[in-house]
């Protein structure tokens, strides 16, 4: 398409006052008019509206536009749905450009107006700029069919699996044990009122359940040996541990439930040192085999090894210790109980659960978040030192069992599936989800759903809700037969190829093989768009769907037209440093104006040549921002990401550049305080005030 054909649409968004209430909009908008390629620009009170949506699909009909900027919010929550409004409207959805003047602009510079006004320009001529090289995209159908592999068989798993057989798909159940049950199996009761109901009870009458359902298939002592393929084609391979041969299997989805297990406490509290220190799974293999009748004295530790500078609350401590306080109390009336707490995280039914175990005579001491009780031992017999925080004492309490509730990580196997499915995982060994809250019960990876503790700790009642909540995520394709993948892909020119292989050995999801001519060639099922080959080919063969190297330098040149030694260019991953930037918005978190962001889907994507050349037009800064440590949701590629900007340090030296002036932080979705600050701070440094 030539340069006359382009014509670009911009629909710029008031969101009520949310963006108009600081931002001058028509200001934008007339500007917006001047720029080359532009053929309408449009103001909208409420652009999300259907009434809006209707007249933008007008509009673009009218004008015969073929590219669209739209103006508004950030591109992680409206995005899709102004991509499916183009495409009605008869343009594809990749001829689409989102620019963000809400959270960048208008809720960060609420208090200077004028600022913010000549920022939004800036952002939409970036936009526009980007938008005049687009080029057309297309989602990738895949078939489905209707296998699924649920690895792990606890509660969780055994629910998944009955969820997905129950519509008539076939299920296969790999547990590493030799039983159904997962942790379940450890435990005496499940909740503290369900005496006559014991979890074994529960464990054989699910598991008798699975087992004979006739589209469920149980491999237990058997581990899952290699996975290869996407969603709809994964080839499995199994290994049980009695050494038969792999068997090999033909899947269509995959559930995750592979559990979680104590950290235990050693060298705290005397344990590991006195067996009359236990932790709480310990506590409840005693009572299951009833070895407590002869207790006097018991006292729960509550809050060990969490809610520290490592990790937060465990979620299910509490619940824990009041259930089992309540156990002990039914199997030894006589028996004392003392649970210190510093904090008690119980929802409603479970608050009852507290006020049973103090009519039961359970008595609850809490301590300070500085002051954890002392152990010690004197003539043979524990002592246990606490100060009481609502009392204002000290007690000192004698104890012939110490009952320690501690935190939990991802089970042994994580590390091994996480290799296998190529996913993430946080520094306790849980799984990582694909977003906190638009992708709950998934992964980055097609197909690949997570479900029950695998995720992080969870009640009885939660994690069984989980797995039969993954099970509906991985029937939705299995019942469509097909799934849509995000046409965001890489390309590989060979014109100017050496064969160097660097693209297929650095891929994170083995997306490109080389053939028998030592050629390249992506694998689009595969791909996700990270960019970091991209970024690493020697000889720039490889261009990424609406992130190529000619629309990225489209934006920073577009970013630094004018005063460009008063700006800085700063390469956002989409996915966890934007999401800490809308996150800044949305606390109304005030920072300076500096900064032009341009959206990566990836920090991986960010190659040499994009950290220098905003330096060659006079920018004042670059930053890159991506995915906080040691999570990523493309794997590695903040990894790959942080290795290169330490080479490009030393490039942009022998370059003539000050390497001190580009700069990274890596952020997670949540902290927007971090990216506010890390502006404040780089702004300061580089003397912009």
């Amino acid at each position: 398409m030539g340069d006359e054909d382009i014509k670009i649409g911009v629909f710029v968004c008031d969101c009520g006052t949310n963006i108009a209430g600081v931002v001058d909009v028509p200001a934008v908008v007339k500007y917006a008019r001047g720029l080359e390629h532009v053929v309408l620009a449009d103001e909208g009170r409420w652009s999300c509206s259907v009434d809006y949506l209707s007249k933008m699909q007008d509009l673009i009909r009218e004008n015969k536009i073929n590219r669209v900027v739209v103006a508004s919010c950030t591109p992680r929550t409206h995005e899709p749905l102004f991509k499916r409004t183009t495409k009605e409207a008869g343009v594809n959805p990749y001829l689409l450009e989102f620019v963000s003047i809400r959270e960048q602009v208008s809720w960060v510079h609420m208090k200077e107006p004028a600022i913010a006004t000549e920022k939004a320009k800036d952002l939409v001529k970036m936009g526009v700029a980007k938008a005049a090289l687009l080029e057309e995209g297309q989602e990738i159908r895949l078939p489905v069919k209707t296998d699924c592999l649920i690895i792990g068989g606890g509660m969780a798993g055994m629910n998944a699996a009955l969820s997905v057989a129950d519509q008539g798909f076939n299920a296969t159940i790999v547990e590493k044990e030799p039983q159904l049950g997962g942790l379940l199996n450890q435990i005496c009761f499940i909740s503290h009122d369900n005496h006559k109901r014991p979890a074994a009870r529960v464990v054989q009458a699910k598991a008798e359940q699975v087992q004979s359902h006739p589209q469920i298939t149980v491999f237990v002592d058997t581990q899952v040996e290699t996975v290869e393929g996407y969603i709809g084609n994964y080839k499995v391979a199994l290994k049980s541990n009695g050494n038969v041969s792999p068997q090999k299997l033909d899947i269509s989805t995959i559930i995750v439930a592979t559990g979680m297990q104590e950290i235990k406490p050693e060298g705290q509290f005397e344990y590991g040192n006195d067996p009359r220190v236990i932790t709480q799974l310990q506590l409840d293999n005693k009572l299951r085999n009833k070895h407590l009748r002869n207790v006097k004295n018991v006292v729960m530790v509550s809050c060990v090894n969490s809610k520290n500078e490592s990790r937060g609350c465990c979620n299910i401590g509490c619940h824990t210790a009041v259930k089992n306080a309540i156990a002990i109390k039914h199997l030894c009336q006589e028996a004392s109980v003392h649970i210190l707490y510093r904090d008690m995280s119980l929802i409603k039914e479970e608050g009852t659960a507290q006020q049973l175990a103090k009519r039961l005579g359970v008595k609850f001491l809490r301590f300070p978040d500085d002051r954890y009780p002392e152990v010690r031992k004197e003539n043979g017999d524990l002592k246990i030192k606490v100060y009481d925080l609502l009392v204002g004492k000290e007690f000192e309490l004698s104890s012939d069992l110490i009952v320690l509730t501690t935190a939990f990580k991802g089970n042994a196997s994580v590390g091994q599936v996480k290799g296998l499915l190529k996913v993430s995982t946080n520094p306790d060994g849980f799984f990582q989800e694909s977003h906190v809250k638009l992708g709950p019960l998934e992964f980055a990876t097609d197909g690949v759903s997570l479900g029950g503790c695998a995720k992080a700790p969870m009640t009885f009642k939660e994690s069984s809700e989980a797995g039969i909540g993954s099970a509906m995520k991985a029937s939705i394709p299995m019942q469509k037969g097909y799934i849509e993948t995000e046409g965001i892909v890489a390309d590989i020119d060979l014109t100017d190829c050496s064969q160097c292989g660097l693209c297929s050995k650095r891929c994170p999801y083995s997306a490109i093989k080389v053939d028998e001519e030592e050629n390249p060639e992506v694998i689009k099922a595969l791909c996700k768009g990270c960019g970091l080959c991209a970024a690493d080919c020697p000889n720039e063969c490889i261009g990424i769907v609406h992130y190529s190297d000619d629309q990225v330098f489209a934006q920073v040149e577009a970013a630094l037209e004018e005063s460009a030694e008063k700006k800085i260019i700063a390469y956002v991953c989409h996915w966890c440093a934007l999401g800490g930037v809308d996150m800044a918005g949305v606390s109304r978190l005030q920072y300076p104006s500096n900064a032009r962001l341009i959206r990566v889907m990836c920090s991986a994507r960010v190659s040499m040549k994009m950290m220098q050349r905003p330096f060659e037009l006079g920018a004042a800064g670059v930053l890159v921002a991506g995915c906080e440590f040691p999570t990523c949701h493309y794997i590695e590629g903040n990894y790959a990401a942080e290795k290169r900007l330490k080479r490009a340090h030393k490039k942009l030296a022998k370059a003539g550049f000050d390497p001190e002036k580009l700069w990274n932080v890596w952020c997670s979705a949540a902290d927007g305080p971090k990216f506010a600050n890390t502006m404040r701070t780089m702004i300061s440094e580089l003397k912009l005030e």
